[in-house]
């Protein structure tokens, strides 16, 4: 790995009062502070793409999956494994629901014994908005739209930001920026920490991600391949370790490059890469990430962070074509990642500590193009863990019929709850006050009260 990539991917964009201090000093005090007693974890697992709603929670009364089946039956007669009602998983829906009753595909039983034990919620019906919307103001040109609607860069930005494309700071950064300002978190170059991409939603104007690749902190190829000395004299050179400075740039830029060979030695020496429990994880991509997630959760006092953020993704959810092959396989990963991933945590006792959550670019299409379904606007998605008041349904489910009143065309959904009102149940259970999430999320003065779907 070359410096430029190094200083890329790793925590060299730590902030400016961790260049100033030793960070080893700083994080030998933040655990003296705290215990893991006060300490919490939120996990984003983004799923890019758009992840198809109308194929991951199913109508199974009578009438609903006849209309569901009806619509999509060119494309069910594709699937491999069967979407007949007697083999989807069937939910406990809440009596507000009346007739209807909702399942999961056979792909995910992991998740639906996660939901019947209530571990895990289910949030219908989320997406960008700006204010309450309805079919009639759009179709009347009179809604106050967010930009770029079905733009996957543009509402992957979004969902992440609030912002399009070229946002600077995330919702789960900028979370964490305020938690550091009430006290409720500690500077520390390990409070936010990506296994894959998706940066920008833990970015905050003092919050940096910390980047791993397979586990394990980076490292300079070179010093691997060196005898001590050499390894030494290299270590020295690649980690500015003696130079100053009087150019402000230069000096900066020095400063990066040593407090992210220092992170790393901290990061290495607190988790370990000999000491990476990967092994009770399915060997997928999504399932090693969240493997990484689980050992730095469980090294949470070794590294003194009282809060952290962390993003993981899946990709593959572009269902435009193939969804009958590509979908329960996508599905399938899903299930078997998040799994395992709440059963290690609740192993290590940490299970009312750590919150998962998932996220896409937006819902896909009722209607089916032939081969698959294109994009929408309103999703449903999933709450995991010990903190959530699981086993039930928060928000709103849709039918899936055509011409209802958030359809605004081919079974695209209107969201009834905004991106701000799913994340802010979030910023509350993380430490933020009633003033503090308004002041970091305006845009909640134009909603009624949210739903509240984690316990305090």
């Amino acid at each position: 790995m070359n410096r430029r990539n190094f200083l890329k991917l790793s925590s060299a964009s730590v902030t400016a009062a961790a260049t100033m201090t030793s960070l080893s000093s700083m994080l030998a005090h933040a655990s003296e502070v705290e215990s893991d007693d006060d300490y919490k974890a939120l996990v984003c697992v983004f799923l890019y793409g758009g992840m198809d709603s109308y194929d991951t929670l199913i109508p199974c009364d009578s009438e609903g999956y006849a209309s569901w089946a009806n619509i999509r039956q060119p494309l069910l007669n594709r699937y491999a494994n069967s979407r007949d009602k007697a083999n989807l998983l069937p939910l406990t829906v809440p009596s507000r629901f009346g007739a209807r009753q909702f399942a999961l595909p056979p792909e995910m039983p992991g998740m639906q014994a996660l939901y019947q034990q209530g571990n895990m919620a289910v949030v219908g019906n989320v997406g960008p908005l700006l204010e309450p919307t309805s079919k009639t103001a759009i179709e009347n040109s009179m809604a106050n739209l967010p930009s770029r609607l079905f733009s996957h860069n543009d509402q992957q930005s979004t969902w992440m930001s609030g912002s399009t494309e070229g946002a600077q700071y995330g919702w789960a950064g900028q979370i964490h920026d305020a938690l550091m300002a009430n006290g409720k978190s500690n500077t520390s170059p390990f409070s936010a920490m990506t296994m894959s991409s998706g940066e920008l939603m833990i970015t905050g104007e003092t919050t940096s991600p910390y980047h791993l690749i397979g586990g394990k902190a980076l490292d300079v190829n070179l010093l691997n391949n060196v005898n001590e000395e050499l390894a030494s004299e290299f270590n020295d050179h690649f980690s500015q370790a003696q130079r100053t400075t009087s150019n402000i740039l230069e000096q900066d830029i020095v400063n990066k490059h040593r407090s992210a060979f220092e992170a790393n030695a901290l990061f290495k020496e607190a988790v370990g890469d000999n000491n990476n429990d990967t092994s009770t994880f399915p060997n997928t991509p999504l399932g090693q990430q969240l493997a990484s997630v689980a050992n730095v959760v469980k090294a949470n006092q070794q590294l003194g962070t009282k809060r952290q953020v962390f993003v993981v993704s899946l990709g593959g959810f572009d269902t435009h074509s193939d969804q009958a092959r590509e979908l329960p396989e996508l599905q399938k990963v899903l299930d078997d990642a998040v799994s395992a991933f709440y059963t290690q945590i609740q192993l290590a006792g940490l299970s009312d500590k750590v919150t998962l959550f998932t996220a896409s670019d937006f819902g896909r299409t009722l209607a089916i193009n032939g081969d698959g379904t294109d994009h929408g606007w309103g999703a449903h998605h999933f709450v995991v863990g010990g903190a959530v008041k699981g086993g039930t349904i928060y928000g709103d489910l849709p039918p899936a019929t055509f011409n209802h009143d958030l359809d605004v065309g081919s079974g695209r959904l209107i969201p009834t709850m905004a991106i701000e009102q799913y994340a802010a149940n979030f910023a509350r259970w993380m430490g933020l006050s009633n003033s503090e999430i308004s002041q970091l999320f305006p845009v909640l003065a134009q909603f009624a009260e949210h739903p509240n779907f984690m316990r305090s």
